[in-house]
């Protein structure tokens, strides 16, 4: 199965990371999966990630192994790891002799996971701004720059890729790396919100929140970027409540 680069969503390895920051880097390159080297359990993991977060396989719907082997074109020690693993992210759950099945976000779901991201990613801004150099600055402006690229060419996984990189940035230059790796399991869950029919008219509000934030952190003013940061993801809640 070739997989499209666009399609390469929401991986925690560094691996994902590697291919974000050439996405970037390269914009709209069109380059495949297969140019990079990486473990078969992790392509399985993100073939599989990405399908469910494009509702190609939709919340309620059971597969198999096999199946699923079939469609990424994969084997099944890799495809068995991957799916260990999305269960660990409650992404899906594992039915004895059944199959996979896709579970759901509740609205009450949601509501938890951006009141815990509100309780976190918060205090990690504030130490990111404190731990600021300039090569984070430099880093997070060419990001910004990219942010509103993809927004202008209406692609909206490179805003989404975007987005989460800038998060990224912050929870690995705050130096909590407990924090840090908490955050990140909660920003990924948070992607799916992504795919909702009504997240394209927030792309443009998403980009001016990074662009706001980013000058304040620029600045040094650490409240200030706080503060942003919630306003930020609190407007999750908004775009919940009107799917």
């Amino acid at each position: 199965m070739v997989i499209e680069m666009y399609d390469w969503v929401l991986n925690m390895g560094p691996a994902f990371d590697h291919l974000l920051e050439e996405k970037i880097s390269k914009h709209h390159s069109g380059r495949k999966v297969e140019d990079v080297s990486i473990s078969l359990g992790e392509q399985a993991y993100i073939a599989i990630k990405s399908m469910i977060l494009r509702r190609e396989l939709r919340p309620g719907d059971q597969i198999n192994v096999a199946q699923l082997s079939e469609k990424t074109g994969l084997g099944r020690s890799p495809i068995n790891l991957a799916i260990h693993r999305l269960e660990r992210e409650g992404l899906v759950d594992i039915l004895p002799r059944k199959g996979v099945l896709v579970k759901s976000e509740t609205l009450e779901s949601f509501m938890e996971l951006v009141s815990a991201r509100l309780l976190i990613e918060p205090y990690l801004t504030g130490l990111a701004v404190e731990q600021a150099d300039a090569e984070l600055i430099n880093r997070l402006k060419e990001l910004i720059q990219k942010g509103r690229e993809c927004h202008n060419n209406n692609e909206p996984v490179g805003v989404m890729l975007v987005d989460r990189m800038f998060h990224q940035m912050l929870y690995q230059q705050a130096g909590n790396s407990i924090l840090a790796e908490l955050a990140q399991g909660l920003l990924d869950r948070s992607m799916r919100i992504w795919f909702q029919p009504t997240a394209a008219q927030n792309r443009s509000s998403n980009i001016e929140d990074l662009e706001e934030l980013y000058l304040h952190i620029k600045n040094g003013d650490k409240e200030s970027a706080s503060s942003m940061m919630y306003k930020h993801i609190n407007s999750l809640k908004k775009r919940m409540l009107d799917f």
